[in-house]
């Protein structure tokens, strides 16, 4: 028995698929599990470590949401993507989507469209922390609000590195390796805080809020949240180029968007 394919971009053409796909991945994405079980860690790795300081009530509660969207969201949305991206691989289902009308990497795409629903649910967060630190006299750490877009900015990358890993590393425990090369990256910008252009390489927050030291003062917060906005079209773009349709057009999207990202790491430096 044959299965006979559909034409893979005949219900994109008509506009209607991918707004269709894209939601229901962000609908997967949202439920899926690896958010309760990371949640649960770190509300009680983030509650216990806010007890122990003994801040007042609202620096207690900015810093508890703070290290939520600093800490939480971006990982979690990176593991609970990198799942949904290779839930049919993983379930060797992968042979009955060709009969789909729509071809790995419309579906692809669908997925990293998808990921602006858990961004969403970050910048709601971010506007909420805003609204906290200043719903009275500013707190000594109130951020601006170049600093708190790196919350929804990490969600949306951490998800978007999460789908371009289970696209070209299709192996078991290769999410974790990932992982842990991002923290990595992380750590070793913070060891290195005497030293600008690897501190604000770090694909994350740079706030004074968790690190105030002097690489951070007098460097653009505003140059940082568009250099980690290239890195996220990087990653998205990366992820597409695991399929031939386009890849021209994406090689030079590449690109542009590698140059940007230079420009916009070089004018971060204090």
């Amino acid at each position: 028995m044959t299965t006979q394919l559909a034409p893979a971009t005949s219900l994109l053409h008509r506009g209607r698929t991918l707004p269709t796909l894209a939601m229901a991945e962000a609908a997967r994405i949202l439920r899926h599990p690896v958010y309760l079980l990371l949640l649960a860690y770190f509300l009680l790795i983030g509650g216990v470590e806010t007890a122990q300081l003994g801040p007042p009530p609202r620096a207690a509660v900015a810093e508890m949401l703070t290290y939520l969207g600093v800490m939480f969201v971006g990982p979690a949305t990176f593991f609970a993507a990198n799942l949904v991206a290779s839930s049919a691989r993983r379930a060797r289902a992968e042979s009955q989507l060709d009969a789909a009308p729509t071809g790995a990497q419309a579906r692809t795409l669908a997925t990293c469209l998808g990921l602006l629903g858990p961004t969403a649910v970050a910048t709601v967060l971010a506007v909420v922390l805003w609204v906290v630190e200043h719903a009275g006299p500013d707190l000594p750490q109130a951020q601006a609000p170049a600093e708190l877009a790196v919350i929804p900015l990490c969600t949306l990358g951490g998800g978007l590195v999460g789908v371009a890993a289970a696209r070209w590393l299709p192996w078991p425990g290769a999410p974790m390796l990932v992982m842990f090369v991002l923290i990595a990256w992380v750590v070793f910008s913070i060891v290195n805080r005497g030293h600008p252009w690897w501190t604000w390489s770090a694909p994350w927050s740079l706030s004074p809020a968790f690190h105030d030291s002097a690489a951070l003062r007098g460097g653009s917060q505003v140059w940082h949240a568009a250099y980690l906005a290239s890195l996220c079209l990087l990653a998205s773009t990366a992820a597409l180029l695991r399929f031939r349709p386009h890849r021209r057009v994406l090689l030079a999207l590449g690109a542009v968007l590698v140059v940007s990202a230079l420009v916009a790491a070089w004018a971060q430096l204090p």
